[in-house]
């Protein structure tokens, strides 16, 4: 018998995630290497403008993803790790205490924590000589970060699209 629940569509977006975020990494690494010894403040006030959305669209894909897989594992779900152990398929047979996430999560948290300090030391330090040190430790951090973003909002989406589509059984 094939396996269907109703879920809420998390590709559209999990897809302008995705984009904004790759948006807010472009306008991090542009405005590094444009700006490399100086400091302005038009290209932190463009990736903040960018990061604004990209947080919202998060925060919706991130409820929906939320609430999807509540829904598939019949468990409560809050965190980034509990939604990847519900929504893999791989691991529907085991108990959903047994499960286990994917380890790419906890970087993407550092990555982002890193990032966001870099950011706050790098403003503070606007006009002195250790500023391109932090400019640049806040760019290395916000690629990896939206990388690895990018990577788990869409698998988590792909995962939860197999329950929410009806799958033939192969023969």
């Amino acid at each position: 018998m094939d396996t269907y629940i109703d879920l809420k569509d998390v590709r559209v977006t999990g897809y302008v995630s995705q984009g904004l975020i790759a948006l807010v990494a472009v306008a991090s690494v542009w405005g590094t290497a444009v700006d490399w010894r100086g400091g302005s403040s038009s290209w932190s006030f463009l990736a903040i403008v960018l990061l604004v959305p990209a947080a919202v669209a998060f925060i919706l894909w991130f409820r929906n993803a939320t609430h999807n897989a509540e829904a598939i594992a019949l468990h409560g779900v809050r965190m980034m790790g509990e939604i990847w152990k519900a929504s893999d398929p791989g691991q529907r047979d085991v108990p959903f205490e047994e499960r286990v996430a994917s380890p790419l999560i906890k970087p993407w948290q550092y990555a982002f924590l890193a990032m966001v300090l870099c950011d706050v030391l790098e403003s503070l330090l606007l006009d002195t000589p250790v500023y391109v040190v932090f400019s640049t430790l806040s760019t290395l951090c916000a690629v990896a970060a939206a990388g690895l973003a990018c990577f788990l909002i869409l698998r988590v989406t792909l995962m939860q699209l197999r329950f929410a589509v009806p799958q033939r059984k192969r023969r």
